[in-house]
């Protein structure tokens, strides 16, 4: 059975791309324009990873991956972000996430990283 990922995401073009990718790559994608529904969907569709930007309108990545991890602690967050600052990296993996990456980001990095995680 292949594996659920989640991507909330608020650049529609980042979304599209990169659900292709992982489709190809055989997981089942869902998608979240925002926060909101982000959370939303991962209630729904309990997916087996996420990938959440961190810098989004209304809810920030940060605050969607606390309330992924008081849903759910044991699926891992993969967090991605145009304006890395170490601060909210550290930030990030200090709430739980798995790891982290800044955009532009090598396709195949995010693969081997979400491979890695989903072994965890």
């Amino acid at each position: 059975m292949s594996k659920k990922i989640l991507i909330i995401d608020d650049e529609p073009q980042l979304v599209e791309s990169l659900a292709v990718r992982l489709k190809a790559s055989g997981y089942m994608i869902q998608t979240a324009a925002d926060g909101v529904s982000g959370i939303n969907k991962f209630k729904e569709e309990l997916p087996d990873l996420v990938i959440l930007d961190i810098m989004m309108p209304g809810l920030s990545g940060l605050d969607v991956l606390k309330e992924l991890k008081q849903i759910n602690s044991d699926v891992p967050v993969i967090m991605l972000t145009a304006y890395g600052t170490s601060q909210s990296a550290v930030e990030a993996l200090c709430l739980g996430a798995y790891d982290h990456l800044a955009k532009p980001f090598n396709t195949e990095t995010l693969l081997e990283m979400i491979k890695k995680a989903l072994i965890r």
